[in-house]
């Protein structure tokens, strides 16, 4: 999902970890529903969070590494979704499954998952967290939809108020402290989390009043998302994401965003395509 605030729809943080606890319907198969929404359409950060645990139900000896979801089409929200889970390659290591997501034998999303056990550094290096970044204590809430969690920015909600623009940038504080400690489940949520942002800072530099001037806002969505996870993390505690449209033009947005614990380290980053069209 891409677009501005406007278009999350709500979320319900019991439902969303009700949707993670897939049903197994047989080897490398699952059956799964989605989360209760205002969108008529599956979402892509639900579809990857799913894959998340589809995956490391399918080798649970490993952890997910790295996410890369293709998005060809919409599912529908409304519908329970079939699971699939190939292992293309398993060793000792090292493991890679693809995780399909179909309705009546239409497929909607597919995403490729590496995993890994844990091993020791060999290099060790990573981007640290800028001193001069505010922190969650210096930031204010910031009422998000999208995430039934804690979430803080610099502005609050006036970081995204239709007729003020800014960088194509935002530093963004989250944290879920009701949600259970489970790696798994802290994998999943991150992936959920990570998606939302990367369309409105796309849009931010654009006040309303310039984007109606355009055309107005059209189509919106997510095409592709690469989630790599560096280190571990726990979802209970603070987490900053560095959000940061690089490109818009020819109809697409390209984003990135770092994902640092509140220590500094780098835990994750992100990189993700999406459709934005003007309205024709």
């Amino acid at each position: 999902m891409a677009g501005g605030t406007d278009s999350w729809p709500v979320v319900d943080l019991p439902d969303l970890l009700d949707v993670l606890d897939l049903t197994e319907a047989g080897p490398g198969q699952f059956r799964a529903r989605n989360v209760v929404s205002t969108l008529p359409t599956t979402l892509g950060s639900q579809t990857l969070a799913q894959a998340v645990v589809a995956a490391e139900r399918t080798v649970p000896h490993m952890a997910v590494q790295s996410l890369h979801g293709v998005f060809p089409r919409g599912g529908y929200a409304d519908r329970d979704v079939d699971v699939h889970a190939e292992v293309v390659q398993s060793g000792r290591a090292l493991a890679t499954v693809q995780v399909s997501f179909s309705q009546d034998g239409r497929e909607h999303a597919r995403v490729l998952a590496m995993l890994s056990t844990e091993e020791p550094d060999f290099l060790s290096h990573g981007a640290q967290l800028p001193r001069d970044v505010p922190g969650p204590d210096d930031c204010t809430e910031f009422p998000c939809a999208l995430l039934p969690w804690e979430v803080r920015t610099p502005g609050g909600a006036d970081a995204f108020a239709a007729e003020l623009a800014g960088p194509p940038t935002l530093d963004v504080w989250m944290r879920a402290p009701k949600a259970p400690e489970a790696p798994t489940i802290g994998r999943a949520l991150l992936a959920h989390g990570t998606e939302g942002f990367l369309g409105p800072v796309a849009t931010r530099p654009y006040p309303q009043s310039e984007i109606a001037r355009r055309g107005g806002r059209g189509t919106a969505a997510m095409l592709t998302q690469t989630v790599t996870y560096h280190r571990p993390f726990t979802i209970g505690e603070w987490l900053l994401l560095r959000c940061e449209s690089t490109f818009a033009g020819g109809g697409r947005m390209y984003g990135q965003l770092q994902v640092y614990a509140h220590t500094g380290e780098l835990v994750a980053s992100v990189t993700a395509q999406g459709l934005m069209r003007g309205a024709s």
